[in-house]
């Protein structure tokens, strides 16, 4: 492969720091003299996402780009844990120390978790008391918790908006620096919040607000553009007056799909910005916190099927999106937001566009990407970062709460390492949240109950089974010698060997690792248990249509779901074609 010629980059998605020594104005806990603003793991056992491991994980990945020789990081927003005053300062120190230390050049844009609307709104967290029992921090002075030891109020708990909550993250991209190559706006070169403001309408047109727009282009280095798209889109709520409670409705679910409606003018920019960059000859890369593709590999009608509108559903981009960006000459685009790691493209005759959805640092499978820009190509490598060591004082301090409250926590606090943290936490997920929240109460039922073994048998019996008459329905087939020889024949002895080890449980918590990492999850599930999930998904692919009703087309919509997880594009090491944008897997890391 040619040798790359500019600077390398870093991109880092989805920190959510915490400053875990950060001061919030309570005690805390103290831990061999530093006192620990210390999140519950109580919290972190139904989030998406870890909470004290973001501070260890934001400093070893900067420690790990800066070994690497690598000065220019891009944040893709969601930099800070909920946009809180302190949480924001924490994250400038961070910055600020590899900056001097290293030299390092920081990038950002904003993402949900960060900033919101023109006020900002506020915030309130739970925290560790060196008792066990926890106190609730919070913006808002009239809140209340029961539970709680103790309610304080902190204005450092809020989040601002803009340009406010941008006053921190000043030489992190967002205001014109003096090694600029070159800077502007989608208002042309004055970084002045004031002179970057845009109208925006509720649905019914009856309130018009004006707010900050916080997009950006920057030439770091000759030769290479940095399109910096501010993404978040805040809508007017009909029928609610300016500075009340939720009289912002924000892009959470909407991402880009609200961008074509409500901030065309940054798609008239980028338009132009891509001509000009033709013509004068740069590398045009695009970022933004939300995905322009869909990163879940053609999934969602199953999803949509299977489970109805779920989250992750709504936060899936239409097709217009594709069409928008491809009009305006983007054809390299990264976005976090949904923590997947996955690698999507959509082509238009012979143009294409191409996003790379990044993994977030704070949930599996843990990991940053680094791009080499050649004259033919991108490199995308993908750097994991399960091997940090998991810090003594989260290990002290979460004893702390889990002997009192005989919290459930699964095997994550029996993990060896950051990895193994996140492995075990999203499969703790599958029981505490997922289950619980999105899936149907029949169907979550059967694989509370079922093994493997039990799903390869459904996949065989013939006639259509409701969810309710499943449980009896296998059983029964389990003494089917017909039936038996069926499925003899159809799978090996090391498959069948596998199935019977496996519990449904178990099952569906490697489905979520292999959605969330793609091809970053098969060496953490294993090739035997990979060859097992085939050998089921085909049988139930053999079946053909079944009856909507019928529990088989349920599991078949799963396992679909689950092949096309472990088949779509390369999404740990490759390469791009800047041409044609041809896609290949680098084979030396394989």
């Amino acid at each position: 492969m040619p040798p790359a010629t500019h600077p390398r980059i870093a991109i880092v998605a989805d920190a959510h720091f915490h400053d875990l020594y950060a001061d919030y104005g309570f005690p805390g806990i103290v831990q061999d003299g530093r006192r620990l603003t210390f999140r519950l793991l109580a919290d972190t056992a139904r989030s998406t996402r870890v909470f004290n491991e973001s501070y260890f994980a934001l400093h070893h990945t900067l420690a790990d780009i800066a070994g690497r020789g690598i000065r220019h990081v891009v944040l893709l927003g969601d930099y800070s844990d909920d946009g809180q005053v302190e949480t924001v300062r924490g994250v400038k120190r961070v910055l600020d120390d590899y900056a001097a230390r290293f030299g390092m050049r920081f990038y950002a844009t904003t993402g949900n978790h960060d900033i919101f609307g023109a006020d900002g709104r506020h915030r309130a967290k739970r925290f560790l008391n060196a008792d066990g029992s926890y106190s609730l921090l919070s913006s808002d002075p009239h809140l209340r918790d029961r539970g709680a030891h103790a309610v304080i109020a902190s204005g450092d708990m809020y989040c601002k908006g803009y340009p406010d909550g941008l006053n921190d993250m000043a030489d992190f991209g967002f205001f014109p620096q003096p090694g600029d190559l070159h800077w502007e706006t989608p208002f042309g070169t004055k970084g002045d919040p004031a002179a970057r403001i845009y109208e925006v309408r509720s649905p019914d047109g009856q309130t018009a607000r004006r707010l900050m727009d916080a997009s950006y282009l920057v030439e770091p280095f000759p030769g290479v553009w940095l399109l910096m798209i501010d993404a978040n889109v805040f809508v007017p709520v009909d029928g609610v007056a300016p500075g009340e409670d939720g009289d912002f409705a924000d892009s959470t679910s909407a991402g880009w799909n609200a961008m074509l409606v409500h901030k065309r003018f940054v798609l008239d920019w980028m338009a132009d910005v891509a001509r000009r960059a033709r013509l004068k000859g740069k590398c045009l890369l695009a970022f933004s916190h939300y995905p322009v593709l869909d990163p879940l590999d053609a999934t969602v009608e199953d999803e949509v099927a299977l489970l109805g509108l779920t989250g992750m559903a709504q936060r899936i981009p239409h097709d217009d999106v594709a069409g928008a960006l491809i009009e305006a000459g983007i054809d390299m685009h990264f976005s976090g937001h949904l923590h997947v790691n996955d690698t999507a493209q959509y082509r238009r005759g012979e143009r294409f566009l191409t996003n790379i959805a990044m993994p977030s640092l704070v949930a599996f499978p843990g990991a940053y990407k680094v791009l080499d820009i050649g004259d033919e190509t991108f490199r995308i490598e993908t750097v994991g970062i399960e091997a940090m060591p998991l810090a003594d004082d989260l290990r002290q301090a979460y004893r702390l709460e889990v002997v009192p409250s005989r919290l459930e926590a699964g095997g994550m606090l029996d993990a060896g390492d950051y990895g193994g943290f996140l492995f075990e936490h999203i499969g703790h997920l599958v029981g505490r949240r997922y289950l619980k929240r999105e899936w149907p109460k029949e169907i979550a039922a059967l694989i509370r109950s079922l093994d493997l073994a039990d799903l390869a048998i459904l996949a065989l019996i013939v006639e259509p089974v409701a969810a309710g008459d499943a449980m009896a329905a296998i059983a029964a087939a389990r003494d089917d010698k017909d039936l038996q020889k069926r499925l003899a024949a159809r799978l090996t002895k090391a498959e069948t060997g596998a199935l019977q080890g496996i519990s449904a449980l178990n099952f569906l918590a490697d489905w979520y690792r292999l959605r969330m990492g793609s091809e970053l999850a098969l060496g953490w599930i294993g090739a035997d248990k990979i060859a097992a999930y085939r050998a089921v998904a085909q049988l139930f692919a053999d079946r053909g249509g079944d009856e909507p009703g019928a529990v088989q087309a349920q599991f078949a919509l799963i396992f679909r779901m689950l092949t096309h997880y472990m088949s779509g594009l390369p999404s740990g090491n490759f390469s791009i074609s800047r041409t044609n944008g041809a896609i290949e897997a680098d084979r030396s890391t394989l």
